[in-house]
């Protein structure tokens, strides 16, 4: 794990190597972070996390949309194939759904179905935050909303995870 000095002194192609994979199949994101970097470098891991936010906060609708697609269905066909990201497969297994029963499977996958039919793009939540009941309730309850809010819910979320992945990564 690298150090903050040490990130601060990373080149272009060093930061987006270690922070590329905090945000699913999207190392743009790093790429941009990096270019936003001061002088002095990023203060805190909080002041990193807060610039990757800044990226997708000003992305376009179609990168934002983009970037919510490229995250896997949970318990989905990526994780039935084992193609899933090396932290996508970690998240997945804490919070006990590659432990679910044949029916429980066939749930969610039908509960995935159906959001991504009504939004047009994947359920997205930080598994590492919910237990299995909490994720089966919070798929369940947000099949309510409209597009737009699941569409910031996502973003949401997929920033929580990338700033979980981030204390992964990297030490203050």
């Amino acid at each position: 794990m690298p150090t903050l000095t040490q990130v601060n002194s990373f080149s272009p192609a060093e930061f987006s190597s270690a922070f590329g994979a905090v945000y699913e199949h999207s190392p743009w994101i790093a790429e941009r972070a990096f270019a936003m970097k001061t002088a002095t470098g990023y203060a805190s891991r909080a002041a990193l996390h807060s610039a990757l936010v800044a990226v997708t906060q000003s992305a376009s609708d179609d990168e934002k949309l983009k970037l919510l697609n490229s995250h896997p269905e949970l318990a989905g066909k990526e994780a039935a194939l084992g193609t899933l990201t090396h932290e996508s497969t970690s998240e997945q297994a804490g919070a006990g759904l590659t432990a679910m029963t044949a029916t429980l499977v066939a749930q969610l996958r039908a509960h995935n179905a159906a959001y991504r039919e009504k939004f047009g793009f994947p359920f997205i939540i930080a598994v590492r935050n919910n237990t299995q009941p909490a994720i089966f309730a919070a798929v369940t309850s947000r099949l309510t909303n409209t597009r737009s809010m699941e569409f910031n819910n996502n973003l949401m979320q997929v920033g929580e995870i990338a700033r979980l992945r981030l204390l992964d990564i990297l030490t203050e």
